[in-house]
């Protein structure tokens, strides 16, 4: 729902601690700037059909966040994508097609009745408010140089589709598709001109990042099988 200082005028935010609402879902967009951070804990791969967008790998079945416990605590010491750190504000393009609006999902508990953490005050925004515009405003900066990078690896044709085969503990055996990795001989045989015009945007980095990345498979099916034990 789009904010609104009469709708919301009572409304206050409590500090995000924990994130239940991440529990069910086994991946989440990532922004490039992020792969650094990402790449240590999580398999980063590219969505099919469309756009290639990147996306952070946090399960190996479809309804469950590995990272997340019972109590919606997310593991000590994994970096926790911006994605899920926005919540409960997002930006939405208004029916025109130009603007976008800051909006908050009004089923959340974090927001209360109180005036601890008010998102108004006499009418105007307060700095909660400030905050979350701003960081929503710069995930949508990222987002969009993302997707210029996203664009250049399709139109060079880097991306092929792949699987991860998964073997736990208990014998079972899971395949994980549906989604596309960059091709390591096509990365490769990039003419030189490209390559550095890459280096220049900082996408090669990206690249290394994303293939690196692919070691996190096997830590995500040891904590499936720690979690299904």
């Amino acid at each position: 729902m789009p904010l609104d200082p009469e709708r919301h005028a009572t409304m206050s935010l409590k500090r995000m601690t924990s994130f239940p609402f991440a529990r069910g879902t086994n991946s989440v967009p990532l922004n490039g700037v992020e792969f650094p951070f990402a790449m240590r804990h999580y398999p980063i791969v590219f969505t099919a059909g469309g756009l290639p967008n990147p996306v952070a790998v946090l399960g190996v079945r479809p309804d469950k966040n590995l990272f997340v416990n019972e109590w919606g605590g997310w593991t000590d010491g994994i970096y926790v994508p911006a994605y899920v750190r926005r919540y409960p504000f997002i930006f939405m393009e208004d029916s025109g097609g130009g603007r976008l609006i800051l909006c908050v999902d009004e089923a959340t508990d974090l927001l209360t009745n109180d005036s601890k953490r008010p998102l108004f005050a006499d009418g105007e925004p307060t700095d909660v408010v400030t905050h979350a515009l701003d960081f929503c405003t710069e995930f949508q900066a990222q987002h969009n140089a993302t997707a210029e990078f996203g664009r250049a690896l399709e139109a060079h044709d880097l991306l092929i589709p792949n699987r991860a085969d998964l073997s736990l503990v208990s014998g079972e055996r899971l395949s994980l598709g549906g989604f596309r990795m960059v091709d390591e001989v096509r990365f490769h045989a990039l003419p030189d001109d490209v390559f550095l015009e890459w280096r220049k945007k900082g996408w090669l980095h990206l690249v290394y990042c994303h293939l690196m990345s692919s070691i996190n498979w096997g830590r995500l099916a040891d904590l499936a099988d720690k979690a299904e034990a």
